[in-house]
């Protein structure tokens, strides 16, 4: 129902490589030797980022397991490039060139190198494992992407597992091939490209010191630019400045701005409850340490109960900001700043789709009395995690263990790669999560792998998730509860993970009727598209978009007042045809022919106008009315 693995271009990203000093080069010339660098080939976005210390030991460990050997590695700098994929896929970057993909397979849950041709030159005269030697009279013609024959393999291993990259030596080239199946069931080394080139290995061994003078002039324009920017908006405000501090890289940079612009800015964290106990310490140690005024602002404590309500939060399904960030936050705003106030943030455009279109300023719609301002929304990971070092800040501990995100431990928005990295870093944190994850899934019948797997973490599940569920004959569809007592539960307001009011909901009514027969009612409200697998039906109207799931839940986007008439009109229409009495009254309201009742209600989405006419004298329409009236004042809708 969409494509979660589509990338984007959030702007121009360009990286250099300086052959003098070994170094990259976040601008073209270098400020240690003045030379200019090569520029490296980036695929978008072009988020780069310094290896940790922890995803150097993994590349470490699969170079050794995959070809025996890595002291390529050893003391030199290593690059990753974020790039679309399901989970985890980075580009590897070792002196300036692309020598494999690092990603992580969901389903055997562990992390998987492909190798690329400049990789294949660094290892074919020193691979002890997974090297195939050649007849060089295969390099007549066009190679690439052709099965390479047996009678032309002169040594190599002796079996290879299916999708196993092993290094080509083609006399004075090399390349990668890749085991694979052919038609015919037998298995044989396709070639995925060779090359000619060599890659002699630089003899020196810069340190993070290094490349932080090379990049001087760069760091002190992007810190000019970015002040200039703040100061610019300031001078025509009079409001109270703060930064919000998630104990982040993004926003640690932010702080380190804001110290040289203001004396002992007000400091916002916002403690979520689901926060790494390492993140906890680390934003409290470092607001002591400079002489903060830290303001800690307590989410709520109920994030466990209200998965038994809601079910776990997803991507597209984040209650959870709700109750843990924008209600807290909210709430403390209107106590402590109730004439308004500035916030200085770290979000950038490089980090997801909804961020790409981050301003300077916003004026924040549904916590109107503040304003942000993003100082350093086109920045890249490289640039940021530079800047905090140059500004001689240590960063939080968690990027090291190979965190890319310093967030909720359990957020759906995180990889599975770093949930699985969970379970040895954090056992306990981690057993939690799943046992509760477990116990849901359990009450719904759900697949084991629906949970291992990381299907949880979508409403909406992207076509390879699709995919690996159909390939394993796993479930997708999470069914109503069947309750006899109706019951709503919301949570509204624009997330903090994006630019977007929304609600999350779930309704709990009586099953008297199969959702299919729900999702062709709700054409009565717009434009419906069912996923009859996901038991997913998404509703576009001119007020906004709705996608309501067969377990009850609701997510829509819409303007608030939108939103607001969007969920009574969602929940009406579902009590309506679980309430249908087939009295037909509806059939004669509707002069197009669009509405038939047989056991419930049944929409002819091609006649029908969405004029609701249909709803006229209808029992079950007026009785859901009343229904609906009387939920929307109970408290189980809290509003924001």
């Amino acid at each position: 129902m969409h494509n979660s693995s589509k990338t984007f271009s959030p702007g121009k990203s360009e990286l250099f490589w300086c052959e003098n000093c070994s170094i990259p080069l976040l601008a073209e010339k270098c400020s240690t030797c003045n030379s200019f660098g090569r520029k490296i080939e980036l695929a978008p976005p072009g988020d780069i980022r310094l290896s940790s210390r922890a995803a150097r030991k993994l590349l470490t460990d699969i170079f050794i397991q995959n070809y025996g050997y890595a002291d390529f590695l050893e003391g030199r700098i290593i690059l990753l490039n974020k790039i679309a994929g399901l989970d985890r896929r980075d580009q590897v970057i070792l002196e300036g060139r692309h020598i494999a993909t690092l990603w992580f397979d969901v389903t055997s849950g562990c992390h998987k190198l492909d190798l690329e041709t400049s990789g294949s030159a660094l290892l074919s005269s020193s691979a002890k494992k997974s090297l195939v030697v050649c007849d060089d009279s295969i390099l007549k013609g066009h190679i690439k992407g052709k099965w390479l024959q047996d009678e032309k393999i002169m040594s190599g291993p002796s079996a290879l597992d299916e999708g196993q990259n092993v290094v080509l030596k083609i006399g004075k080239f090399s390349g990668v091939g890749v085991a694979r199946k052919r038609a015919d069931g037998s298995q044989s080394i396709r070639i995925k490209d060779v090359t000619k080139d060599d890659f002699p290995l630089s003899e020196k061994r810069p340190s993070l010191q290094d490349i932080i003078t090379a990049n001087a002039e760069t760091l002190k324009y992007l810190e000019r630019a970015a002040i200039s920017e703040i100061k610019n908006y300031l001078s025509k405000n009079r409001l109270p400045v703060n930064v919000s501090f998630s104990g982040g890289k993004d926003s640690l940079a932010c702080l380190c701005i804001a110290q040289k612009l203001l004396s002992r800015p007000e400091v916002l964290f916002i403690n979520t409850g689901l926060e790494f106990p390492e993140t906890v310490k680390y934003v409290r140690e470092l607001c002591d340490a400079h002489k903060l005024r830290l303001q800690e602002i307590k989410g709520e404590s109920g994030f466990f109960e209200k998965v038994k309500s809601f079910g776990p939060p997803a991507k597209d399904f984040r209650w959870c900001c709700k109750t843990n960030k924008l209600g807290p936050m909210t709430a403390f705003l209107k106590e402590h700043y109730p004439k308004g106030c500035v916030t200085i943030e770290g979000r950038r455009i490089y980090e997801s789709f909804n961020r790409s279109t981050i301003k300077a300023v916003e004026r924040n719609p549904y916590v109107p009395s503040q304003t942000t301002l993003a100082p350093i929304r086109s920045w890249r990971a490289l640039e940021v995690m530079l800047y905090i070092y140059w500004n001689k800040m240590q960063p939080n501990p968690l990027y090291e263990e190979d965190f890319e995100r310093i967030g909720c431990w359990l957020c759906p928005a995180a990889l599975q790669s770093e949930f699985a990295s969970l379970k040895g870093s954090h056992p306990q944190l981690y057993d939690r999560w799943t046992t509760s994850l477990r116990e849901w899934a359990e009450e719904n019948k759900l697949d084991k792998r629906y949970i291992d797997w990381g299907f949880w973490r979508w409403k909406r599940h992207p076509p390879k998730m699709l995919e690996i569920a159909k390939e394993h004959n796993i479930m997708l569809q999470v069914s109503a509860s069947g309750k006899d007592e109706i019951t709503l539960q919301a949570e509204r307001g624009r997330s903090p993970c994006g630019l977007e009011y929304s609600i999350e909901a779930t309704l709990c009514v009586p099953q008297n009727h199969p959702y299919s027969s729900v999702a062709s009612a709700l054409n009565i409200l717009g434009e419906v598209k069912y996923a009859e697998d996901l038991g997913a039906a998404v509703i576009k109207t001119e007020k906004g978009r709705v996608t309501a799931f067969a377990n009850g839940n609701i997510m829509i986007i819409a303007g608030k007042e939108q939103a607001e008439e969007l969920l009574r009109d969602v929940c009406e229409m579902v009590l309506r045809v679980q309430m249908c009495t087939r009295c037909k009254i509806c059939e004669k309201n509707c002069n197009r022919g669009a509405i038939t009742v047989a056991e419930t209600i049944t929409i002819d989405e091609k006649k029908c106008n969405h004029c609701k006419k249909c709803a006229k004298g209808c029992i079950a329409a007026d009785q859901a009315a009343k229904i609906y009236a009387r939920l929307s004042a109970a408290e189980t809708i809290p509003r924001r």
